[in-house]
């Protein structure tokens, strides 16, 4: 799938234009800090613009589930999460971040100024929005896996294939995204080193 960001089609000169016609804030997070806590209902639209950070889920005993990573150009917000009141949802830096807020009013009202850039934006918006689903949806394929093998062989697989096998994210954070036990994760992957199922230099990650 080709890679959009939100200004693609945009000339520079116009950005100015088609931010007054969308009046995004842009805000900046240290690492750690909550970039958003989702109310339920769709008001904003996150785009991020640099850094790392997470989507989590806490349930009502405190549990808390990594259901995203977030890096430059991905989206979030209210309208991307499952409507279960037990559930609360947030966004967490991992790394320093700037993230622009867009209303999602200001996304789906139509322009009164019939301004071209408007519709391109949506565009790159939704094309954004699908490439979060085909994350979604690979995410679900690896924890269907039964196994810690089967999930990290999925994992490295769909990330060979589609990031060129660079780690996104920490070993913590790759425990969490997989719902596993981190030391159980590393034994596992210590013995599919040994086995030759798979190579790990830094954080790139090599199948034979």
């Amino acid at each position: 799938m080709e890679i959009y960001t939100l200004f693609d089609g945009v000339a520079p000169q116009e950005r100015k234009r088609m931010m007054d016609c969308f009046q995004p804030v842009s805000k900046r997070f240290k690492a750690g800090e909550t970039v958003m806590s989702f109310a339920g209902a769709m008001q904003k639209i996150g785009v991020m613009m640099a850094g790392r950070a997470h989507l989590s889920c806490v349930d009502e005993n405190g549990r808390e589930s990594r259901l995203e990573q977030l890096s430059k150009n991905d989206v979030f917000g209210d309208m991307f999460t499952l409507p279960l009141e037990r559930l609360s949802y947030f966004v967490t830096a991992e790394t320093a971040c700037e993230v622009l807020f867009i209303d999602y009013v200001h996304v789906v009202k139509r322009c009164e100024r019939a301004c071209a850039y408007h519709s391109q934006l949506v565009h790159n918006l939704f094309q954004m929005v699908a490439r979060k689903s085909q994350a979604q949806t690979m995410h679900v394929s690896v924890l269907s896996q039964r196994t810690v093998r089967q999930k990290l062989m999925t994992y490295f697989e769909l990330l060979c294939r589609h990031t060129s096998g660079r780690l996104p994210m920490s070993y913590s954070a790759l425990a969490a995204y997989l719902s596993i036990d981190r030391s159980a994760m590393m034994r596992e992957i210590g013995k599919m080193k040994d086995e030759g199922l798979v190579r790990i230099e830094g954080r790139e990650v090599i199948l034979p």
